[in-house]
């Protein structure tokens, strides 16, 4: 009950930021162009500050990559029923793959880790398996299978040349090198915070780290418009059934039957529940697919989300 309490109060805090965010763009004081800017502080600062932060103060075991590799067959099944599902009710290319990308990839990074910084404070092995489960349960799927799947169902001819590049650009970015040096850095047993050659490093990991939930949620606000729901309702009852519902509840259902600790199965249902990732529109957009349906499904579902995860934690204990 304590923990479902920090949900709820978790939520609300994020729901206020994300009140002022609407706000903010509504005075003109800030633009959706803005969101795109902070977009690329949280995910070259602030994700591989907390990243490796969260990764280097503790060992990594093989057994902790578990929840991860459930997250990831977890991806791959929500991809299969997506495809199914969008295929019975006769969507055309286009709406398949914004249907897709919105039922299988969870904004556990960008929104997820600003979740659970809220809801597990003081506790750093939370964010560590958070970490493990969002890099290679989600950043591996998205990044590698992400542009695969948006030149697919794209309406334009795609160059897969570089489709490949975009595929493979995630072993290039700040997040996968914060995610291996955080990773050896632990395996090494290399000097934590308490070296005092090494407490700048640290403190700057902390300072960013403190800023991703605030600039996270601003940059998803800042991209707030008001749904036409009804060109979307079929599409959105998909999403919701699947990426809001039996995802995380799936989730619970694995974790309970492989006995994970209670904490690895808070965590891995939680980044379950996540509402759609950002970047599948971003993909969908730039492969000539329907972004525009995948960015008003992805706003209403992440809407409803604030509502689905209280549900889905209430259910799971």
């Amino acid at each position: 009950m304590t923990t479902f309490i920090h949900l709820v109060q978790a939520i609300l805090s994020l729901a206020a930021l994300y009140g002022l965010a609407v706000l903010l763009k509504w005075r003109k004081i800030l633009t959706e162009d803005h969101s795109l800017v902070l977009a690329r502080v949280v995910t070259d600062l602030c994700l591989p500050a907390v990243i490796f932060s969260s990764l280097s103060a503790q060992r990594v075991e093989a057994g902790d990559l578990a929840p991860a590799l459930v997250m990831l067959l977890l991806e791959l099944a929500c991809i299969a029923l997506a495809w199914a599902a969008a295929s019975l009710l006769g969507f055309g290319r286009a709406q398949k793959g914004a249907v897709i990308f919105c039922s299988a990839f969870g904004s556990s990074t960008f929104l997820g880790y600003a979740l659970i910084l809220q809801l597990f404070p003081g506790q750093p092995s939370a964010m560590t398996e958070a970490v493990l489960i969002s890099e290679i349960g989600v950043g591996y799927p998205i990044f590698i299978l992400g542009p695969l799947l948006a030149a697919y169902f794209g309406s334009r001819s795609a160059d897969w040349k570089a489709v490949r590049a975009a595929s493979f650009g995630f072993f290039l970015s700040p997040v996968f090198f914060a995610l291996i040096a955080g990773i050896l850095w632990g395996v090494l047993d290399l000097p934590g915070p308490g070296n005092p050659l090494l407490v700048p490093l640290f403190h700057v990991c902390e300072v960013l780290g403190s800023a991703l939930t605030p600039l996270a949620v601003l940059s998803v606000g800042l991209m707030f418009r008001v749904p036409q729901l009804r060109s979307i309702l079929a599409a959105l009852g998909v999403v919701v059934a699947i990426k809001l519902f039996l995802k995380p509840l799936a989730a619970g259902f694995v974790a309970e039957r492989l006995g994970f600790p209670d904490l690895w199965r808070e965590v891995l249902v939680l980044l379950a529940a996540m509402p759609p990732a950002l970047l599948g529109a971003v993909f969908l957009r730039r492969y000539g697919g329907d972004a525009s349906l995948a960015s008003t499904v992805l706003l209403t579902a992440t809407l409803l989300s604030a509502g689905t995860l209280v549900w889905v934690f209430w259910m799971i204990g």
